[in-house]
């Protein structure tokens, strides 16, 4: 009988981390990120073509619902000289960072230029102007600014600020790329993957996505991840997959961590261990994410790397549940709970949902003042050369890692 425990509790955990059919089709997207960086990812398809490759995560094998790149730090030529204009920005001082790019880009400034972009563009220290926002994206990429092509290129894919046109958005993506721009090659990447705009090509679609993820791009990271533990990609490789999958974990990628959690379930890529699953999804569920919520719950019921707990169990079911996530198995399995139990569970998922709700970001405001006008033509100003890409995180996966998140 001890030789089948094994395999009995691998069965247990197949069934409990299974989850409900309404979390298994659940779209995971990224979290939607500052509204000064956040630059939405054209939507992709959901049914590709016969034969078509598409990345695969843990969770989904019927498409990538990868969307929304994340911006890097802009550095400069010398990180001990912080920008001024790039610096009141960081600060949240937008009417300061837009006085002091006017006169800078006046002068021909890429970067400030392209800082211009993304006041008008987002509206912070002035009114929305999408076509302002536009034009000062397109007079810094004409002079080879690598983040203004990649926003101009989000522009243009979406028609906000310019007439939308796909083509044109992946050229500048394209060009973008070039410079090593890791938005534009995670962007690029996924329509190589899509194929509907331009020709399908995987090879250079893989590459650009390594690319962003050593790039420190999240999105691209946990692409790529799933790309190299999909059984379907040629060059699987479930290790290396495993250390892009932590490092978009570690970041908080909300569907890394899921991925993340059930790959120490399943053992792909790592040591199996349900204590480490545990953890993850743990964090996951602690995050607010729905998913993780029901798979800590599960874990507490069936006693999945964590003693059995059916008042936690109740918990965190009845947060997945107000999230939009109810299971079937969870309400049998914790039915026979005292009502005693069943009001401790309950007070504790509101004092969770409390604790979590007043935790507000907190954003300094300034008031919206009328800019002045895009001058003509600048004068001309020779391509600064691209800043170099921010490396990723190189740490060693260790099967142990998911229990110091």
């Amino acid at each position: 009988m001890a030789a089948r425990r094994p395999l009995l509790l691998a069965a247990l955990a197949a069934l409990v981390l299974a989850g409900p059919a309404e979390a298994a089709n659940e779209p995971r997207r990224p979290e939607p990120a500052a509204k000064a960086t956040a630059k939405p990812m054209p939507a992709r398809p959901t049914s590709p073509a016969p034969g078509r490759f598409v990345p695969k995560s843990e969770m989904e094998r019927g498409g990538s619902t990868l969307r929304g790149p994340t911006q890097i730090e802009r550095p400069g030529d010398d990180p001990n000289d912080i920008d001024p204009v790039y610096g009141a920005y960081q600060r949240g001082l937008y009417l300061l960072a837009f006085s002091r790019a006017i006169p800078r880009a006046e002068a021909g400034d890429t970067a400030a230029m392209t800082m211009l972009g993304t006041l008008y563009e987002t509206g912070q220290g002035v009114k929305v102007d999408l076509k302002k926002a536009a034009e000062w994206y397109r007079l810094a990429g004409d002079r080879g600014d690598r983040e203004a092509l990649a926003a101009l290129g989000q522009m243009t894919i979406q028609g906000r600020g310019v007439a939308k046109d796909p083509r044109k958005a992946f050229d500048l993506f394209r060009a973008a790329a070039d410079k090593g721009q890791p938005i534009a090659l995670f962007n690029g990447a996924m329509m190589l993957f899509d194929g509907q705009v331009v020709p399908r090509n995987r090879d250079t679609a893989v590459r650009w996505l390594a690319a962003a993820a050593e790039a420190g791009n999240i999105e691209a990271q946990y692409a790529y991840a799933t790309v190299l533990l999909d059984p379907e990609f040629p060059g699987r490789d479930a290790v290396a997959g495993a250390r892009w999958m932590r490092e978009a974990a570690m970041a908080g990628f909300p569907a890394a961590e899921i991925d993340f959690a059930l790959m120490f379930a399943n053992g792909r890529g790592v040591q199996k261990s349900y204590e480490n699953a545990f953890v993850w999804f743990q964090r996951s569920a602690l995050r607010g994410n729905p998913i993780g919520r029901n798979r800590l719950a599960r874990m507490y019921a069936a006693g999945l790397g964590v003693a059995p707990d059916p008042v936690q169990a109740l918990t965190w079911h009845t947060l997945a549940k107000r999230d939009g996530l109810p299971d079937i198995w969870l309400e049998t399995q914790l039915a026979g709970l005292s009502a005693a139990d069943r009001a401790r569970g309950e007070a504790e998922a509101e004092r969770i949902a409390a604790s979590a709700e007043s935790f507000a970001p907190v954003h300094l405001e300034e008031t919206p003042v009328e800019a002045p006008a895009l001058p003509a033509t600048p004068p001309p100003a020779a391509a600064p050369a691209a800043p170099a890409a921010t490396p990723a995180p190189a740490a060693a996966l260790e099967p142990d890692a998911a229990k110091k998140p």
